[in-house]
């Protein structure tokens, strides 16, 4: 499960229905959820969390698609198992991980060391508190 510090910077809520915007060391992340818990406001530090899975990765920009979080990163690692490969990536937010097929890895010729763009749907992403109630939690908006 990949874990990134970041400070909820923007409320938008409909219903159950609330948009955040989240600054994660000067990278902006987006994430939809239901039921916001009311411990989560802006100015507040949190976790967001987001597995492995999750994490699409691109070689170029990929701006013309509707996925919300894009960020650059760099891939460090890549562990190829049978069908499936693990990579580690090194973004401005810290290190990520992606578990992708060996399929793509090959047909995007990804190397370690190669620049691409990594991108996770805001409704991918689940806030964790970092507080004194750290158990307190949202899951995936899904």
């Amino acid at each position: 499960m990949n874990s990134i510090q970041a400070v909820i910077t923007t409320i938008e809520k409909s219903g159950p229905l609330c948009f955040l915007e989240l600054d994660a060391g000067g990278t902006m992340l987006a994430m939809l959820l239901f039921e916001l818990k009311p411990a989560f406001v802006p100015g507040r530090s949190v976790r967001i969390l987001f597995k492995e899975t999750e994490v699409a990765l691109a070689k170029g920009p990929a701006l013309d698609i509707s996925i919300a979080n894009r960020f650059g990163a760099t891939i460090t690692a890549i562990e190829r198992g049978a069908m499936l490969a693990d990579l580690t990536l090194e973004t401005p937010m810290g290190t990520i991980g992606s578990i992708t097929t060996i399929r793509a890895i090959e047909r995007l010729s990804l190397q370690v060391g190669d620049g691409i763009t990594a991108l996770v749907k805001a409704t991918a992403l689940s806030l964790e508190s970092t507080g004194a109630d750290s158990m307190e939690r949202d899951e995936e908006g899904r």
